[in-house]
């Protein structure tokens, strides 16, 4: 049994909001913490979309909640072939390189859902840029999405799971 009030953490990085204007060049803020758990699940909630929604969903290793230095990386996602009532079936796994996901119609449909998975051992790889070095599992991850033109709304919350030190009331992670 999981209790996500206990076992894990719940963070709302984007609120459900228009996010017309908004680059995904920069990550949204609040970025966040995974230091004290082992896995990340981030959830990309689409709703109306005046038009079809084409940026490019990137992730980041950033230097702090505010963003700091943000790197873009890889990462594996799931998502809803189509939105809406009675699709609530995911994709098999899919991987995006480190320039991010293009969205469309296919990935990222009105009233669809994104599901991005991170665990804390990915983070910490000892080869390759940008996941070595001095970033890694004490850095901060942010979610770059944009909607440059478009009234486009979505929502970006992430669930922490696998804690460390489980207890209700689990310290912010977004600071």
């Amino acid at each position: 049994m999981f209790k996500l009030a206990e076992d894990g953490h719940v963070a709302v990085l984007l609120p459900p909001q228009n996010i017309t204007g908004a680059s995904s060049a920069a990550p949204i803020n609040p970025a966040f913490s995974m230091k004290g758990y082992k896995h990340a699940s981030i959830l990309i909630m689409f709703g109306a979309e005046a038009t079809q929604e084409a940026t490019t969903l990137l992730i980041y290793l950033c230097t702090s909640a505010a963003g700091g230095t943000p790197i873009a990386i890889p990462f594996n996602y799931y998502y809803q072939a189509a939105g809406g009532a009675g699709n609530d079936v995911l994709s098999s796994i899919q991987n995006a390189p480190a320039t991010g996901l293009v969205l469309a119609v296919g990935n990222a449909p009105p009233n669809g859902l994104i599901v991005i998975e991170i665990d804390a051992n990915e983070l910490a790889a000892a080869t390759g840029a940008p996941l070595g070095g001095s970033l890694g599992v004490d850095s901060y991850i942010g979610v770059g999405l944009g909607s440059p033109a478009a009234a486009d709304y979505a929502a970006v919350a992430v669930i922490l799971s696998g804690a460390r030190n489980a207890y209700a009331s689990s310290p912010t992670v977004t600071t």
